[in-house]
């Protein structure tokens, strides 16, 4: 059993030569892996770890569905209710979250310091794109999840998905 769910959805697709078909709308297995690798390096970046929590706020369910694999890529643990100990907050330009000491990646339009801005990072992330994390088959996907149940919850389902579907299977 593949354990990361984020190889489990996308790797293990474009391997088994579907990296052309859609996942998500018409955004392809490949093309979407791109995506998540690339997010995935830049909050290994900011400071994301195995097993560190990351708060995902936002608003349009494709972002929120590239945020959640990027974390669960890394072998963060995904959660949409802000918590302290999170090192980085994913967020909307509008998001009340405040950083309090912790980076802010907000996607939106005109993001200030000392946020950083999503689609700056993105295109860093792609010169160092994130290995997937070989994690615990019962390590945290999120506070609700292990990584295994998170993997069997899809399992279950086909893509290609609508991402709004996709982002509620995800729990973000």
């Amino acid at each position: 059993m593949v354990s990361n769910v984020s190889f489990a959805l996308l790797d293990a697709a474009v391997i088994a030569g579907r990296g052309e078909d859609p996942v998500v709308g018409r955004r392809t297995h490949a093309r979407l892996l791109e995506e998540v690798a690339a997010l995935g390096g830049a909050l290994k970046y900011l400071g994301v770890d195995r097993g560190s929590p990351v708060v995902v706020d936002l608003e349009d369910d494709d972002d929120a569905v590239v945020a959640a694999l990027a974390v669960a890529r890394i072998g963060g643990v995904l959660t949409t209710v802000d918590t302290p100990d999170a090192p980085v907050l994913v967020v909307s330009a509008g998001s009340a979250l405040s950083g309090e000491g912790r980076v802010r990646l907000v996607r939106g339009e005109s993001v200030t310091e000392p946020d950083a801005d999503w689609e700056v990072l993105l295109r860093a992330g792609r010169t160092d794109p994130a290995a997937t994390e070989l994690l615990d088959p019962s390590a945290p996907y999120s506070p609700d999840r292990s990584v295994a149940d998170q993997i069997e919850l899809l399992a279950g389902t086909s893509a290609p998905y609508d991402a709004s579907e996709l982002r509620g299977l995800l729990g973000v």
